[in-house]
């Protein structure tokens, strides 16, 4: 699939503008013709080197929200979707503009919403298709907007607390590192040309450190080098399925950040899944979702496990019994709402309970990062403070 820019005539004769995304022209003409469209001009944007040389495909999470919001107050006011869109779209600029331009014209052709939605994916994520859909489908439109403000809100408020737990943390790690290289590149170069003229015996330790201050002065683009050169090989591993498995796998069986992890995965899962299966999602596309926005490739395996057990005509108890990250509370609520029919409203009982969990497991979690970090810069300090005293309290001794 390939994304191409066009301009087309409607049958009223106005010139419209707008994004898409086809397998190649002709293609592209035949969908828009389908509704009703003259194409005038198309181009195929510049792909990979656009993303270069032009703006992001990819919208601002506030953006998103903000347009969810929109539509969540327009349509129980009894304004049609188009319209709604319409609105939007005039005070939107840049990309998203241009998507909802496009959307709006789908609609105009008698396109479905959620089928509008959906040939944007960069946008609008699978979870948020399905309630879309599953709202359309029930009538109750205006809910699933509801519902998707307080989920996209939900996320967003989430991020924010990670984010500004990180910020002290991260800033001790800078801390420890720059006094690392001002250590190996200015201060211990220094005191070895005054070592060296005092024509004594140096102790192993300081012979080490002057050791690793010559090498770190001399080869020191080769080590930012590998250093970087790592970072790039465990990120681009980290991209792959296995890497990502085994990066989540290892977080999860760390002391305190893995019990952080877990709950953080657990909360997501909860939250989503009462969602979509409150709106009337089936089950089986339920999980399939939820394995994809667990955010965790542990939990993602073992979900995808559940949904295959429940289509081949297990309960979803059975299911979740065998599974080792799903504590019993969990697996108790998830128990007693198949029993009663009140599945998601158990799996919003667990979202609350979980999410009154996390902020303090967040802490608690950068508390331990924090403490690890102030005892390397000590044990830093101590070891370039005994390296560079012994020779001059061993010199102050022989006089």
């Amino acid at each position: 699939m390939r994304e191409y820019r066009y301009s087309a005539l409607t049958t009223t004769g106005q010139t419209i503008t707008g994004l898409r995304q086809a397998p190649n022209t002709e293609a592209l003409v035949a969908e828009l013709m389908e509704q009703g469209l003259v194409v005038l001009k198309s181009k195929p944007t510049l792909g990979a080197l656009g993303a270069v040389f032009s703006p992001s495909r990819r919208i601002g999470r506030k953006e998103l929200r903000d347009f969810t919001q929109h539509m969540a107050t327009c349509l129980p006011a009894g304004i049609p979707a188009v319209a709604a869109i319409d609105d939007f779209r005039k005070q939107s600029e840049g990309v998203f503009g241009e998507i909802l331009t496009d959307i709006r014209n789908d609609i105009s052709s008698g396109t479905q919403l959620d089928e509008s939605f959906a040939r944007h994916p960069e946008v609008f994520s699978p979870v948020y298709l399905a309630l879309v859909a599953a709202g359309q489908n029930s009538g109750a439109l205006d809910s699933a907007f509801l519902e998707l403000v307080s989920y996209l809100e939900w996320n967003d408020n989430l991020r924010s607390q990670t984010s500004q737990a990180m910020i002290y943390p991260s800033i001790l790690f800078v801390a420890i590192i720059g006094l690392f290289l001002l250590m190996m590149l200015f201060v211990i170069p220094r005191f070895s040309a005054i070592f060296e003229g005092l024509n004594v015996e140096l102790p192993t330790l300081t012979l080490r450190v002057m050791a690793a201050g010559r090498f770190m002065g001399h080869w020191w683009w080769l080590v930012f080098g590998a250093v970087g050169a790592l970072i790039a090989g465990l990120n681009a591993a980290a991209t792959t399925r296995r890497g990502s498995y085994l990066k989540d796998r290892m977080l999860l069986g760390m002391p305190v950040v893995g019990t952080f992890m877990r709950k953080l995965a657990l909360s997501r899962f909860s939250k989503t899944f009462a969602m979509i299966f409150g709106a009337g999602v089936d089950l089986i596309r339920s999980l399939k979702l939820v394995a994809a926005v667990a955010g965790n490739q542990v939990m993602a395996g073992e979900l995808e496990q559940v949904r295959r057990r429940v289509a081949s005509g297990e309960s979803l108890t059975a299911a979740f019994n065998d599974t080792t990250l799903f504590p019993p509370l969990l697996r108790r609520l998830i128990s007693v709402g198949e029993k009663t029919g009140s599945l998601d409203t158990s799996l919003r009982k667990a979202s609350e309970y979980l999410d009154k969990e996390i902020p303090e497991d967040l802490k608690r979690a950068f508390t331990v990062f924090e403490a690890v970090v102030i005892a390397l810069l000590g044990v830093m300090v101590c070891v370039a403070a005994l390296a560079l005293l012994m020779p001059i309290m061993s010199v102050r001794a022989g006089m």
